[in-house]
């Protein structure tokens, strides 16, 4: 049971991923409600997990400062997805409502992101399956500081863009 990696579970994640990334890109030119007072929710849910995942595993010093550059390379990757999302509004008055619709590019720099990590990163296809513990917990805890980045940011520019938008439309009508 200790195989290489090599079988068709190996390849189970990107399957997935590829059809949640075709699943989107369908549905690229829909625009969507963007719905301000629940932009808080996913980063709530990610900080928990992260959290709770750290107080099970205390990092060294040495994943600190792992998690900490994870956290600001993902902070920068969810500050330009954002900033790449197509937002306007709709409607008029007490009608109006923010929209946002995918860029395809950034539904490829999440799939870059994807790509790089299975490339690089234990368990992918470049890296060595004989890694060291200590290693994979370093990774861990810059993926775990990537993911946290990314949602946080992400989210908080996306919140910005859209409360400036709706201002400026508030005072233009």
């Amino acid at each position: 049971m200790g195989g290489s990696g090599n079988g068709t579970a190996a390849w189970l994640p990107l399957v997935i991923f590829g059809a949640v990334m075709l699943w989107r890109f369908r549905n690229l030119e829909k625009a969507r409600p963007l719905r301000l007072p629940l932009l808080w929710i996913s980063p709530l849910i990610v900080s928990a997990i992260v959290c709770l995942a750290l107080s099970v595993m205390m990092p060294s010093p040495l994943g600190w400062a792992s998690l900490a550059a994870g956290f600001m390379i993902g902070g920068a990757i969810g500050v330009q997805r954002s900033r790449l999302m197509r937002l306007h509004v709709e409607g008029e008055g007490d009608d109006a409502r923010v929209m946002v619709r995918q860029s395809p590019l950034a539904l490829l720099l999440i799939a870059g992101v994807f790509v790089v990590r299975r490339l690089i990163l234990p368990g992918g296809m470049g890296m060595d399956a004989s890694h060291h513990a200590a290693t994979a917990l370093l990774v861990t805890d810059a993926m775990l500081g990537l993911v946290l980045g990314m949602v946080l940011l992400s989210r908080f520019v996306l919140w910005q863009r859209a409360r400036a938008m709706v201002a400026a439309h508030i005072t233009d009508s």
